[in-house]
């Protein structure tokens, strides 16, 4: 007690529930809404509509309040079993959703053959196929930018994203699919998608004048920061530094041009090689003559793939190109929910300085993910490419079967999933292909807590000694999967799979 004040007395602390202080305070229609069970803890609607992975137990729970369900979701397969602490329960129904509603980040891995792009193209299924209930509910199909970097020449094949225009079900229709290359390999990779019908088109990749503002002639250089650049990056540097927001193109290349008069043959040279990368994709004057209309690269229900295959650009290239395609994805107005699919990362995304750039917008991407309305898709075959920031920051992880203990030992550090007292590296190990673990820790499914019957549990018995008569039993709750996690099975595509295994004897594509 202080001196000189008084204590007020008891009946000031009975709660006034009529004062409006209580308007800012009061969750309880929040938990109202999102109270699923009695007992057991409240899940909050926005916990609801935003979870990334959904049993369909939770939707059987939720049936009498059907606006706290997501409103748009895909069948991803059916549960095998949730395991927790050594423990395995089955759902009383078995099938699997994924929330294409809400933002969401993944990262799908796992060794060729066992079914990690068999997943990624399902989940893309449900994202851009509408009016298919096989495969889920999607009322508004987003838009979608895929970054692939493979084998050039003769010997390439589509990235595998670019088979889900080709159906197989009439039924079924595909969304439109408009593929970036490099100039210089057009029309070997016209060729190359040929196959894929006219659903599909290739076209060369060139930039706008406009779209290379400083941030992207700092990612077609490769530079990440001012400490370890060359002298000529510098000199680049300085001259965006002091051109600031009054930057333009035109006027950035005629104060290099000044600049290049001092440099040496050997800066020169470095300087050369740089800005020749850059120029090869800026858009020629004939082109930008002949275009009556500015071309539109991004559209709601349209997947558009830059496929960088092509012997003239190495890692660090194809990096910055996909650094700045990813800012202009982000920039684009497309009036639906988006999705960025960094597939084959295993070829480009290295710890090393080559794809700093583009890791380092990765992670700014993931972060502001809700407020972009961005999901983001990165399959591997090797996890350890994936830099342990964007394990800790993404919000689902799906192993297909692996054999390496190091990739193992790479992943657990990064997820919550509680292995202590299981045999999971093992389970991984003998995963047949198309089953995969799902570690969701903002995941929703349907546990049974106990539970204790209310009021007038109390008897006698015969010696006139009270007993408690309450029945324990199991009541149904929905909870978030935190540190447990799904094995499951991928549903069958409705799209062509263009990634099947080509056998000698008896292979029917």
């Amino acid at each position: 007690m202080v001196a000189g004040v008084a204590t007020p007395p008891d009946s000031v602390h009975v709660s006034d529930e009529s004062s409006d202080e209580w308007q800012l305070l009061d969750d309880s229609s929040d938990d109202e809404e999102g109270d699923t069970q009695a007992g057991g803890p409240r899940i909050g609607r926005h916990d609801l509509i935003t979870a990334p992975i959904i049993t369909k137990d939770v939707f059987n729970l939720l049936a009498s309040k059907a606006d706290e369900a997501p409103t748009q979701y895909g069948v991803l397969g059916k549960t095998l079993g949730i395991h927790d602490n050594g423990e395995v329960t089955v759902p009383s129904d078995l099938r699997l959703y994924i929330n294409t509603n809400a933002p969401f980040s993944a990262v799908i891995c796992g060794v060729q053959g066992a079914g990690k792009s068999h997943t990624l193209s399902t989940i893309l299924e449900s994202m851009f196929i509408p009016n298919f209930s096989p495969i889920g509910n999607l009322k508004k199909p987003l838009a979608g930018l895929v970054l692939h970097y493979g084998e050039a020449g003769s010997g390439s094949l589509p990235n595998e994203t670019a088979w889900l225009c080709s159906s197989v079900s009439s039924h079924v229709q595909g969304p439109p699919i408009k593929v970036y290359v490099s100039h210089s390999s057009l029309n070997t990779m016209r060729t190359v998608y040929a196959p894929l019908g006219e659903k599909l088109s290739v076209e060369p990749l060139y930039f706008r004048r406009r779209e290379l503002d400083a941030a992207a002639i700092l990612s077609m250089m490769s530079i990440s920061s001012s400490e370890s650049a060359p002298l000529y990056m510098q000199v680049i540097l300085s001259i965006l530094r002091d051109m600031g927001e009054t930057y333009e193109f035109k006027g950035f290349i005629a104060r290099l041009e000044e600049h290049k008069q001092k440099f040496n043959p050997a800066q020169l040279a470095g300087l050369e090689q740089r800005m020749a990368l850059l120029m090869s994709f800026l858009e020629p004057e004939d082109v930008r003559k002949r275009s009556t209309k500015t071309k539109v690269r991004f559209a709601a229900g349209q997947l558009t793939i830059v496929d960088l295959s092509d012997p003239f650009l190495d890692e660090g290239a194809a990096c910055g190109i996909f650094d700045i395609m990813t800012r202009l994805f982000v920039r684009a107005e497309v009036n639906t929910g988006k999705v960025l699919v960094v597939d084959e990362a295993h070829k480009y995304l290295m710890p090393g300085k080559a794809s700093s750039g583009l890791t380092k917008s990765l992670m700014r991407l993931i972060r502001q993910q809700r407020h972009l309305s961005m999901r983001v898709l990165i399959s591997t075959q090797e996890p350890t490419v994936v830099p342990p920031v964007l394990l800790d920051l993404c919000s689902v992880t799906i192993l297909h079967r692996f054999t390496s203990p190091s990739w193992w030992q790479h992943l657990i550090q990064h997820v919550s999933a509680d292995f202590s007292k299981s045999d999971a590296f093992d389970q991984v190990v003998r995963l047949q292909t198309g089953q995969a673990m799902i570690l969701a820790p903002s995941g929703l499914s349907v546990i049974s807590r106990p539970s204790v019957t209310p009021d007038n549990s109390k008897s006698t018995d015969k010696k006139g000694k009270s007993k408690d008569t309450s029945a324990i039993f199991k009541e149904p709750t929905v909870a978030h999967l935190g540190r447990r996690y799904i094995i499951m099975k991928t549903r069958r595509r409705v799209t062509t799979d263009g990634g099947a295994s080509l056998l000698a004897v008896g292979y029917d594509r």
